[in-house]
């Protein structure tokens, strides 16, 4: 990361792209937005979704974030709004509050996804916690236009989201390795020998 924050491109491309070869998650997205931006190398979509893909293959967020923002806008691709949501999808349950708040747009409006606002409430909701300022205007806008019923269900899919992620927290501290408990040492004192009864007559 040194390369990029002095801006030698060239030495970021050839700092990443070994790695990123070599299955670094971190380093395939760093190559992709490289490829994406034109710095260091050519400008190329395709190349830089070539990337993505291989990051989002390991569950990377930023990789399926980005990988949506190529379909939105036709990138080195066709415009598929369907391919689209299913990647800002995947980094949205990943926890990718820009993926959240573009995916609570989605189902706002049917775009790519059916039209669904308890949905488009739960998404708005969840990057508005992680303090996404689009998802807070956008949340305040829609819930004029929702019913009771909507409201309910959006509040019903938040509870059961909660009730899961705090599932998943107790399980992984249940997994992690516990101190062995110390057990105190045994003195170390030798026990005494008895004293022999004299036997003389």
């Amino acid at each position: 990361m040194a390369a990029v924050e002095r801006r030698d491109y060239a030495a970021a491309v050839a700092e990443f792209k070994p790695l990123a070869e070599q299955g670094m998650p971190e380093a395939q997205v760093n190559l992709g937005n490289l490829y994406m931006k034109g710095l260091g190398v050519p400008l190329d979509y395709v190349e830089a979704r070539h990337w993505y893909e291989q990051a989002a293959r390991q569950g990377n967020a930023t990789a399926e974030s980005k990988l949506g923002i190529l379909y939105y806008y036709g990138l080195g691709t066709q415009v598929d709004m369907s391919k689209a949501a299913r990647w800002f999808g995947k980094a949205a349950e990943h926890g990718d509050a820009s993926a959240q708040a573009v995916l609570g747009t989605l189902y706002a409006s049917g775009n790519g996804v059916d039209k669904d606002n308890a949905q488009a409430y739960f998404w708005y909701t969840l990057a508005a916690e992680q303090g996404n300022q689009n998802a807070i205007d956008a949340k305040n806008s829609l819930i004029d236009e929702m019913a009771p019923g909507e409201v309910a269900e959006a509040l019903d899919r938040l509870a059961e989201w909660q009730k899961q992620k705090d599932a998943a927290q107790v399980s992984s501290l249940d997994e992690q390795p516990k101190a062995k408990k110390s057990t105190p040492r045994r003195s170390q004192e030798k026990p005494k020998g008895k004293k022999s009864k004299d036997r003389s007559p």
